[in-house]
């Protein structure tokens, strides 16, 4: 089955952007044939990191084959179809970044051309993966995400672990005082799943910002010190055993190229 995998969510800074790196820094290492979209156009971060470079460093101007192909999502009708006409490529996997408040775009997409009716049509299964802050403008997205496209896609929700630990998202689990997030029984009744996005130490990601290097590059760079090196192995380590409990629903099951 071919999969459309969009990293999305209404809530800005929650760590979208880290996820979809973290991802196309595993599809990348495992050589897998996935177009990427970048809906924050040029200045996205995941455009900034894996678009793919000439000789003197700068993007080349056909991202299509071995890219990153940024369209702005939230700009006008034009830009928002290239994510649809992204299943003409046909490839097996495509990821999308989206921007915040991308939830409201999608839906009035989805509204205007039937978006996910046309993915099913044409064999793709799209996942929405959403990354949560502890706070509650950003775990009722959950909700949201899952009555936008109810069980015309797959759902995964990455607990962004640089917030704090499970008692800090109390909004989401529920606690003495508080009830569980309506969303968390929602993916569970939808068959979706959780995963942890893991702390990597702020300093390491500043380094590796800093230097402009994928996370696969900045493991073997050695302007990053050994400590660095070391945190960052360990961090990849921890995302990989956490993207290998949602890999049917991310495009990591299939048999690579």
């Amino acid at each position: 089955m071919k999969r459309f995998v969009m990293v999305c969510g209404d809530k800005g800074g929650t760590g979208k952007s880290l996820m979809t790196r973290a991802l196309a820094d595993r599809l990348r290492r495992e050589q897998r044939d996935v177009l990427m979209i970048d809906g924050d156009g040029e200045v996205g971060n995941l455009f900034q990191f894996y678009a793919r470079l000439d000789e003197a460093g700068a993007p080349v101007q056909a991202q299509l084959a071995d890219g990153v192909v940024p369209i702005r999502f939230t700009g006008t009708e034009r830009e928002r179809d290239q994510l649809l006409a992204a299943i003409d490529s046909g490839r097996a996997l495509i990821l999308a970044d989206l921007p915040a408040a991308s939830l409201t775009q999608l839906g009035a997409f989805d509204r205007d051309t039937g978006f996910f009716a046309e993915l099913a049509r044409c064999g793709y299964r799209p996942t929405l993966v959403n990354v949560l802050s502890p706070f509650s403008s950003s775990t009722r997205t959950v909700r949201e995400m899952i009555e936008l496209a109810g069980t015309q896609a797959d759902y995964v929700v990455a607990i962004n672990r640089w917030f704090g630990d499970r008692e800090d998202f109390f909004m989401w689990y529920g606690g003495t005082h508080t009830a569980a997030s309506p969303g968390r029984a929602m993916l569970g009744e939808s068959g979706g799943i959780e995963i942890n996005l893991p702390k990597l130490q702020a300093g390491v990601l500043v380094a590796i910002d800093d230097l402009m290097l994928t996370f696969a590059d900045a493991r073997e760079d050695r302007r990053l010190t050994t400590p660095q090196r070391s945190r960052l192995h360990r961090w990849m380590q921890a995302l990989d055993e956490e993207l290998d409990e949602a890999a049917q629903w991310l495009g990591l099951a299939e048999t690579k190229r």
